[in-house]
Order: C-alpha cells, then sequence, then structure tokens
C-alpha cells in the first residue's frame, strides 16, 4: 500500500543502519518504517538514494510501500514496509514549512511525549507507554559535547551529546543520533581541520543563542543486551530556525 509520509528523522544506528522516522502525510499519525522478516534487519544508509540522489532526509515527503503496523509499547509507531520498493520523493518542505510543521508536533515537555514515567531523565521501560517520539522547543541549550569516548569491551567511539532545558523546565542530557548532525560534525573535523572541542564550542554557541529556535526530535532506543528492559532516550533530530546547517544536507558530507 503505498503511503505518504513527510520525514523528522534520519538516525545512525550501527553502521550502515539507519532508522527513519516521521509522520503519515494524510493523517499525521507518526510512523517509524521498518523491514520485516526475511527483507534485512534494518534499513540502511543505501535506502536513502536513488541514482545518487539523496531522497529519504528530513523534511522530505515520499512515498513508500507499507504493509502492516507492527507494535511494541513504547515503540508503537512501526509499520512495516516493502524495502525492495525504493522510495519516491514528493516533494521537500521549504524552511517556513519545517518551522510549521514541528509547531505543529510540538509537546510541551520530554516528560509528556511517551505516556510513561522517564526514569531518571534517562530511560522508560520497555512494555510501558503509548509511543516513542516527539518533538520538544528547547528553552535552553547549555553545551554540545563532541568527543571520544571508551563503551564497553574497550570500544573507542565518537559522542555526540546535547545538554538542554525543555519548556517545562526539565534538564537533560542526551546523546545524538541524528545522521545529518553526526555527519556535520565529522565533516568539520576530517575535511576542515577543526579540532573536536572547537566544533562544539561553535555548536554550543550556535544554538544557545535567544535569537534561534531548536526543535529537538526525542527518540528512545531499544533495548540491548546490559539493559532489555531500557529504552534510553535519544536526541533524533536537532533543528534550529536560522539553520546551523546552513541549508546543507547529508549529500553535502558524503
Amino acid at each position: 500500500m503505498a503511503r505518504e509520509m513527510v520525514v523528522t528523522d534520519v538516525t545512525r544506528m550501527r553502521a550502515p543502519r539507519v532508522c527513519v522516522a516521521g509522520y503519515f502525510s494524510d493523517d499525521g499519525v507518526p510512523v517509524r518504517p521498518v523491514i520485516p522478516y526475511g527483507q534485512g534487519d534494518a534499513i540502511t544508509e543505501e535506502f536513502l538514494w536513488k541514482d545518487e540522489r539523496l531522497i529519504v532526509q528530513p523534511f522530505a515527503e515520499v512515498r513508500l510501500d507499507f504493509s502492516a503496523p507492527v507494535s511494541d509499547p513504547p515503540h508503537t509507531e512501526d509499520w512495516e514496509i516493502d524495502a525492495r520498493a525504493c522510495p519516491e520523493l514528493v516533494r521537500v518542505l521549504s524552511p517556513k514549512e519545517r518551522w510549521q510543521f514541528l509547531r505543529a508536533h510540538l509537546d510541551p515537555s520530554v516528560q509528556a511525549i511517551f505516556g510513561a514515567a522517564v526514569q531518571n531523565n534517562r530511560y522508560v521501560c520497555k512494555g510501558e507507554g503509548e509511543r516513542s517520539l516527539g518533538t520538544i522547543l528547547a528553552r535552553e541549550v547549555y553545551k554540545v559535547g563532541y568527543r571520544q569516548r571508551e563503551y564497553d569491551e574497550g570500544e573507542v567511539k565518537w559522542d555526540f551529546r546535547i545538554w538542554f532545558m525543555d519548556e517545562s523546565g526539565g534538564d537533560f542530557g542526551l546523546a545524538i543520533t541524528d545522521l545529518t548532525f553526526r555527519v556535520g560534525c565529522d565533516h568539520l573535523r576530517d575535511r576542515k581541520g577543526w579540532e573536536p572541542d572547537r566544533v562544539g564550542e561553535w555548536l554550543t554557541q550556535f544554538l544557545s543563542s535567544n535569537q534561534r529556535d531548536v526543535y529537538l526530535r526525542i527518540g528512545l532506543a531499544r533495548g540491548w543486551d546490559k539493559y532489555p528492559d531500557r529504552c534510553y532516550l535519544q536526541v533524533t533530530g536537532v533543528y534550529s530556525f536560522p539553520d546551523y546547517l546552513g541549508g546543507k544536507t547529508l549529500a553535502d558530507f558524503t
């Protein structure tokens, strides 16, 4: 069943896997396309492109072949798609339409998104809650961090993080999984020669300005081996008006 959706999130999982989310165009219901058993284990970066053109990107309206909804609370937005059918680009929203779209889907706070208690400002328990995706307006951005971090079993990876206050006064420090944000930071480091601290400081200065609206998409990760019953909060989209990316997309960094 071909349906259109407006993409609001394209996030990094373990490369080359990505997660895509947004809202159905016809009824405004949140949706996260997922791959059915037998077609692979996840959407990959290759799926975002068609004939070397970036199709699936934030604020693009795309047409996908949806088959059936699946629900695993708090991840209630999942819809299986036929990944063998290439996504079709309908249009890309203008900057004004993007701002209006985020405003139309705005939540009053991080806590209000999920319909379940946020434990220690960090996670929601698996099996609880009504949804796993939402949008908040940051009242204040304290800091953006970009550094290497050692994870379990000694694995060292780049860590992308933002500390902020939501409109209700709640303070959070969350990992950023927004693919374009992360690739943009790596671009400044690898192609422009910026030190990681300089990248974080520049983003902090830009996003903390009270002359800008900063909208954050907040999502829940899946549980994993260490914490199978916890769905940790993450920032799945960073959008500012004016745009901190200066209109650039993933295609400009690859």
